[in-house]
């Protein structure tokens, strides 16, 4: 962990913040669109913060800072290939030895990709070339699923990632896939309690 990050909690604690875990690329540029506008009505002060790259030390002291800074955070986690959102919960606090809560853990169903199709309503599916009915629901939608989808005029994923979340839509992400809508419920009973 380093020095600067523990400074920058302990500054920014005072006003009201929240740490968000993610893994890759692909969760920050979603978050950074949909999620994060979200949260800064609540908090002062919303850090990503990309764990996959780093070890299970790095984690767990980044963690443990947190808590020790009394700081909000959410970990983001694809189910991947655990059976069950309790399975993944389970599996993380025993890694990051139960310095993790598991009710800030967000399970991601099945993967990222499922979040950014799910907010594409009909109409910007059918600009896309996507029938309504292939993955009309994103619950188990992998990332070879996704890419299989990309139009042959986007040079890259990541370019067709980012006209997604032009036309993201939050409420019909929250009906196409339960983990997304898992986690805007949550931030709704937040931000009543604020």
């Amino acid at each position: 962990m380093s020095c600067s990050f523990r400074m920058l909690l302990r500054y920014r604690i005072m006003n009201g913040c929240i740490y968000v875990f993610l893994e890759g690329d692909k969760d920050v540029r979603f978050f950074s669109a949909v999620i994060k506008p979200i949260l800064e009505k609540r908090y002062a002060v919303v850090r990503p913060w990309r764990y996959a790259q780093r070890s299970r030390d790095d984690v767990m002291r980044a963690l443990k800072s947190v808590k020790d800074g009394k700081a909000d955070y959410l970990f983001l986690k694809d189910i991947d290939t655990c059976p069950c959102i309790t399975a993944r919960k389970e599996e993380l606090t025993g890694t990051y030895k139960k310095r993790i809560d598991s009710s800030w853990v967000i399970v991601v169903v099945k993967e990222i990709e499922g979040w950014y199709l799910a907010g594409l309503d009909d109409n910007s599916r059918q600009d896309f070339g996507i029938s309504p009915n292939r993955h009309r629901h994103t619950n188990d939608l992998t990332k070879e699923q996704f890419e299989s989808l990309l139009p042959a005029r986007y040079d890259s994923i990541v370019e067709f990632m980012d006209e997604i979340l032009r036309r993201f839509q939050i409420e019909t992400a929250k009906g196409k896939n339960r983990s997304f809508g898992y986690l805007m419920d949550k931030l709704e009973v937040w931000s009543r309690k604020a």
